[in-house]
C-alpha cells in the first residue's frame, strides 16, 4: 500500500508549509509536515472511521488535533484528498470530492 496525494491535498501541504515558514521558520515547517506525514503513515496500520458527511470518504486527526485528513482507502493506496485545520467549519462533498 501507498499514499498518493490528490493535488489539493499537495496544494494544502504547500499552504501549512508556508504558514509555518512565516511564523516560526523551516524548523517549524519541518516539524508540523513531518507530524502529518508520520500520523499518515499509520493508516497502514489501522483503519480511520469513515467521514459522516461525505460518502467513501475516511477522516484521520493528525499533528496532535491540529489537522483533519481527508482520505479514501482502497487495496493498493491511501488517496488523500484535503488536509484542513480541525476547527475550520466541517468539510463537505465540495471540500473533499
Amino acid at each position: 500500500m501507498r499514499i498518493k496525494y490528490e493535488d489539493e491535498a499537495r496544494l494544502d501541504l504547500l499552504e501549512i508549509k508556508n504558514h509555518y515558514l512565516e511564523i516560526g521558520g523551516k524548523v517549524l515547517a519541518r516539524r508540523m509536515l513531518g507530524l502529518i506525514r508520520s500520523d499518515l503513515n499509520a493508516l497502514f496500520n489501522y483503519t480511520a472511521p469513515a467521514y459522516e458527511l461525505v460518502p467513501n470518504v475516511r477522516r484521520l486527526v493528525v499533528a496532535n488535533g491540529a489537522y483533519l485528513v481527508f482520505h479514501r482507502v482502497t487495496e493498493s493506496v491511501v488517496e488523500v484528498l484535503h488536509i484542513r485545520r480541525a476547527e475550520r467549519v466541517p468539510a463537505t462533498e465540495k471540500d473533499v470530492g
